[in-house]
């Protein structure tokens, strides 16, 4: 399903969930995950066989045999054949993991918008995460200014080794800026480059929504504190200040270092 960004305001309107709002930066060195899975020194035990080349092919699904649910998303990422970056396949389960354990504990979101989802990986593997767990199954909107092929060809392969959540994942094509979240949806950034992560704080404010970001590629560009800059380097100026906006909203944060 393609349409608009704005349209995710049109779909039936829910009652209000009571959430959390959390702003992370995923997944906690030391926690267990879902899958039990330790996270030491910002190393999942769960690693990539050394011998998967720089882009998942159809090839490599012979490295992905065994029953974990990891493993079964990573075979449908390789029967793609879409020659996904190797990187992405850890970085997006750890952050799908992440928000499964910290979002799903009590009352789940209703909705999830992956805000410039890419191939739209995040939102297949937290409904598989979810499906794994017979947790309920939100609907995910994968937002982007444009579909890549890739994304179509992730769909189908999703969508034939899990039947079950097809339905559950949409792909828009659209603006951020056009994202009407709501109180019931979990909005989520993932390496959301320079300004958009602002972008996406500013979605998940408006719609009163909970929050999962990992911000990137900080920049002299985005409004920060010079001083504080020079202080305690770019980054963690520009990141603390987002925290201190979300807490002086009244959201609850939470930060963190994405292991993966």
């Amino acid at each position: 399903e393609y349409r608009g960004a704005s349209g995710l305001s049109n779909d039936e309107n829910p009652p209000p969930v009571s959430l959390r709002p959390v702003s992370l930066r995923a997944a906690a060195c030391g926690a267990e995950t879902s899958e039990g899975h330790k996270l030491q020194g910002c190393q999942l035990t769960m690693r990539m066989p050394p011998v998967v080349a720089s882009r998942l092919r159809a090839t490599d699904v012979r490295h992905f045999a065994g029953d974990s649910t990891f493993h079964q998303v990573a075979r449908a990422v390789c029967t793609a054949d879409a020659a996904i970056a190797r990187k992405e396949l850890p970085e997006c389960w750890a952050m799908a993991e992440r928000i499964h354990d910290e979002f799903w504990r009590s009352e789940p979101p209703r909705r999830v918008v992956d805000v410039a989802a890419g191939h739209g990986l995040l939102g297949w593997f937290l409904l598989a995460l979810c499906y794994q767990a017979r947790a309920p199954l939100p609907v995910v909107y994968a937002v982007d200014e444009r579909m890549p092929s890739s994304a179509g060809k992730i769909r189908d392969s999703f969508g034939e080794a899990f039947p079950r959540l097809r339905a559950q994942h949409r792909y828009i094509v659209g603006d951020a800026r056009d994202v009407e979240a709501t109180s019931d949806t979990l909005v989520a950034g993932l390496h959301a480059c320079g300004g958009l992560s602002d972008i996406v704080i500013d979605v998940a404010l408006e719609g009163s929504s909970a929050l999962a970001l990992v911000p990137c590629c900080h920049s002299t560009k985005i409004s920060h504190d010079a001083a504080a800059a020079a202080k305690v380097g770019l980054d963690e100026a520009i990141d603390a200040a987002r925290a201190r906006r979300l807490a002086a909203a009244g959201w609850a944060v939470e930060r963190d270092v994405l292991c993966s």
